[in-house]
């Protein structure tokens, strides 16, 4: 008896949560050979509030593969790309058969490498209706990141990072974003999966 009425209890808690709830998708997008990685998610956690709990997100950067047999100097530790790997300006791809190559500019200087960005604390977000919205990625101090929420006709930050969330519009009036669908960025490891023959 004492199990049946926690079940109903939690089941009814269920409930009155559910409509505190956003209709928050994933936008998926694959790393395939990159070093694109995100942990990073929102949850609403009050009828106008969203969370992004601690995680992490690696940028790409700008780099170029290197073939299997155009690296075989790299695995044997011998010729340009060994050489660049020890001058950090590459790195051995993770099947250790392939090398990427940061790329340099005129001036010989890498354009962007890749970057592990960090969010260290719960960030609260509070959202206020009759607007259309962006969530951003930051850069803060160091390699720690943050959440910025903009309006879409206010200029992308300086500190830009990534979008988090793209475009959702809150209307005028709304006191719950349970029925506002926000599309999150996902990013999910290797290559999309092969389609079926009649699937579009």
């Amino acid at each position: 008896m004492k199990k049946l009425i926690i079940s109903l209890l939690l089941l009814f808690l269920g409930g009155v949560y559910g409509v505190v709830s956003a209709g928050i998708t994933e936008r998926v997008i694959y790393a395939g050979d990159t070093p694109l990685f995100s942990d990073c998610n929102i949850t609403q956690t009050g009828p106008m509030e969203l969370t992004v709990a601690p995680c992490t997100f690696t940028t790409t950067g700008e780099a170029k593969i290197f073939n299997i047999f155009e690296s075989i100097g790299a695995r044997l530790g011998v010729g340009r790309l060994a050489k660049a790997i020890t001058e950090n300006r590459a790195e051995m791809m993770k099947d250790g058969m392939r090398v990427r190559g940061w790329l340099i500019n005129k001036q010989g200087n890498i354009i962007e490498r890749s970057v592990t960005w960090r969010l260290p604390t719960t960030k609260i977000i509070a959202v206020i209706p009759d607007e259309t919205y962006f969530i951003y990625l930051v850069k803060k101090v160091g390699v720690t990141m943050g959440t910025a929420l903009l309006p879409v006709s206010s200029p992308r930050p300086a500190d830009y990072i990534h979008h988090l969330a793209f475009e959702f519009t809150v209307p005028l009036g709304t006191t719950n974003l349970s029925g506002i669908e926000i599309e999150v960025f996902t990013v999910k490891p290797n290559f999309a999966p092969a389609k079926g023959l009649f699937e579009k």
